[in-house]
């Protein structure tokens, strides 16, 4: 580790700084305090570490993000935790990760970690380049027209031929096939550039998560049709009897956490696992099975992806991206977990209630 390897906190409070700086370097970061008497923005410059960690994000240290990424430095954000998403929306904005003041130290370090390893990355880019919601709708929509000229074209030319041979059949699968991995790539697309367009759109409402997984699975294998991969429900008696988050949101998360753990478990069973921890609700969609050895431990980010759709090699897809957004906009954490020669495990931990509930008792 370098001169160039520190990470430099910023924060009002020179006591809860100092606190953080003694935990990073003790879990093994080189960490220094910005200076009360100095402009931040100028230490910043100045001090040129690898990773700023500003305390109140946007709110406490206004431009330090845009003084960061200038800078090429990687910026993380604590800010304090609000039942009001636009607020922390506001206060996370330009920074290349955050999470909230409440969340255990060992969780800060390890964000910060990541963060420091990705800006030693030759690839990295002093601002990665946001993604235009409108642009990618235009090509969702505008895709969709010859594919479903393609699949029609595909219906007809199954019905025009009245004897098939055996080297037919196997050309008309594999083209069915990639027609609707194709389209599983838009929608996909579609989702990921609906969660751009609705960060702050958030609809906060009560309700049984165990009832709710339990018509989740019996509506995914309405819908895998016959020889579904297996996917067993496990509810842990931590598991919350009743949460507040948005369910449209959950859903789309649990959708596409699912289809890409299946892609990692081929033939093998999936456990759909629920539980509590004080004040959180844990999803775990685990494979009991060797990973790839491609597949490594990590937090997991809305925004980092490597491939639209996951697979058992590569499973940092758009779905887990979509999955993780999700949780980002609930204030959780999403990680893979692998243990290598053994299992995967897939953790999404959400926070039992989210802003102000509407119930949905009667």
């Amino acid at each position: 580790m370098t001169a160039n390897d520190r990470v430099m906190v910023f924060d009002r409070d020179e006591q809860r700084a100092a606190s953080l700086a003694d935990f990073l370097r003790s879990a093994g970061l080189m960490t220094v305090q910005s200076p009360r008497e100095r402009d931040p923005g100028d230490a910043l410059r100045e001090e040129g570490p690898a990773i700023a960690l500003v305390v109140g994000g946007e709110a406490g240290f206004p431009g330090l993000s845009t003084a960061a990424r200038a800078s090429g430095i990687a910026a993380l954000a604590l800010i304090e935790p609000s039942d009001d998403l636009r607020v922390m929306t506001a206060s996370s904005r330009g920074f290349d990760d955050w999470t909230t003041l409440d969340r255990p130290f060992v969780e800060i370090a390890t964000r910060a970690a990541g963060l420091l390893e990705r800006s030693a990355s030759p690839s990295r880019m002093a601002a990665p380049p946001m993604i235009d919601a409108r642009f990618l709708g235009l090509v969702v929509h505008d895709l969709r027209t010859p594919l479903n000229v393609i699949v029609l074209a595909i219906g007809t030319i199954a019905h025009s031929v009245p004897r098939r041979t055996a080297e037919f059949n196997e050309d008309l699968t594999y083209l069915t096939d990639n027609t609707r991995q194709i389209e599983k790539m838009l929608v996909l697309l579609g989702d990921f550039c609906r969660l751009i367009e609705a960060d702050s759109d958030l609809s906060a409402t009560e309700f049984n998560p165990r009832r709710f997984l339990t018509d989740f699975i019996e509506d995914h294998l309405e819908r895998s049709g016959v020889d579904p991969t297996p996917v067993r429900l496990e509810l842990s008696e931590s598991c919350p009897r009743e949460v507040a988050l948005d369910p449209v949101r959950v859903g789309l998360a649990l959708r596409h956490a699912l289809s890409n753990t299946l892609a990692a478990a081929g033939d093998s069973p999936v456990r759909l696992r629920a539980s509590g921890k004080p004040g959180k609700l844990v999803i775990e969609m685990i494979v009991d099975k060797p990973p790839a050895e491609t597949v490594s431990s990590m937090i997991l980010r809305g925004e980092s992806f490597e491939r639209l759709v996951g697979v058992a090699a590569e499973r940092r897809g758009l779905d887990l991206a979509i999955a993780s957004r999700v949780t980002e906009l609930f204030g959780g954490v999403a990680r893979l977990e692998v243990e290598p020669g053994q299992r995967s495990t897939l953790v999404m931990e959400w926070p039992e209630r989210f802003g102000t509930a509407r119930s949905t008792k009667s």
